[in-house]
């Protein structure tokens, strides 16, 4: 009878994290499908980033492709059907990124699994140039080894052509294994080319100086995490929940933001699919504009929800 329990007990276990389950689509995985019409987003942001040239689409979670001014970048992509034993990807695939072409820069925010995955670097044709956060060089050694390196702190700057891409702070952790402890920094990134700024948090905490970074770098579109905050004693330290995602869009001054970090891996005990419609509806209350970009597929035309 014990065994027979312990078996039950790692099946539920297995399907809460969803191993037992099928990759769900897009609306249904990061919660969209619950969104009312009324706090869908419209076409502000939309409208603001193709007046600027700029097209995002998303890979999943925290992962980006940018294409701007004939330039190709990729933010924190990470395509695997999951990052650990423990979080499977529930957000059905996006596209083969070795069917992407050419890619000018990766630009990876730190050094946890869920953000840098190597099977997927190593996907990627033509890779010129490579950032990674001070103390994460050991870990990216072997993939992409043709690639220019770039190793950042907060301030460095890169420029490549007519993108300049500087790192900022972000109040996370950024070690390849221990969740909690961390001597290597985590970075967010700020975009800029012809006075547009475009800024990726990559994954941080509400404590981040986001008021200075403002100050700084006026950022006009921000990319931020939303999900994974539960349970919030501990992890209000690293992650942001959704309403704290809009308080600093607040901060930021930004004219709108495009939500990630969600939907796609169970990395906590909150359900990847609540984090959407949370952030919606703390959107809608404080006039922020929002996008949700096109999981990538080579094959369907970019386009935005």
């Amino acid at each position: 009878i014990g065994g027979a329990v312990a078996l039950l007990a790692l099946l539920a276990f297995a399907h809460y994290l969803g191993w037992l389950r099928r990759a769900r689509p897009w609306p249904e995985a990061t919660g969209w499908d619950r969104i009312p019409a009324e706090q869908q987003p419209g076409t502000e942001v939309a409208g603001l980033l193709a007046q600027h040239g700029v097209r995002v689409d998303w890979l999943g979670h925290a992962g980006f492709i940018v294409r701007w001014g004939g330039q190709t970048v990729l933010l924190d992509p990470n395509t695997a059907c999951s990052c650990s034993v423990v979080a499977p990807r529930l957000l059905e695939p996006a596209g083969d990124l070795a069917r992407l072409g050419p890619v000018d820069a990766v630009c990876l925010s730190h050094a946890h699994f869920d953000h840098m995955d190597m099977p997927t670097l190593r996907r990627i044709a033509g890779l010129g140039h490579l950032l990674v956060p001070f103390g994460c060089t050991d870990y990216v050694a072997g993939v992409q080894t043709g690639a220019t390196r770039h190793v950042l702190r907060a301030g460095d700057r890169v420029q490549l052509g007519g993108l300049e891409i500087t790192a900022v702070p972000a109040a996370h952790n950024g070690n390849r294994g221990h969740p909690f402890r961390s001597v290597q920094p985590a970075l967010g990134y700020m975009l800029k080319r012809d006075g547009f700024t475009l800024y990726f948090a990559g994954d941080t905490a509400f404590r981040n100086p986001f008021a200075r970074i403002a100050t700084e770098h006026r950022p006009d579109v921000a990319i931020l995490p939303i999900g994974a905050f539960e349970p919030a004693p501990i992890l209000h330290h690293y992650h942001m929940n959704p309403e704290e995602a809009v308080s600093a869009a607040a901060q930021l001054g930004v004219r709108g933001v495009i939500p990630c970090h969600f939907g796609t891996l169970r990395l906590s005990f909150d359900d990847p699919r609540i984090a959407l419609p949370r952030f919606a509806a703390a959107a809608e209350v404080a006039g922020l504009p929002w996008l949700m970009p096109r999981l990538w597929h080579p094959e369907l035309p970019h386009e935005s929800h």
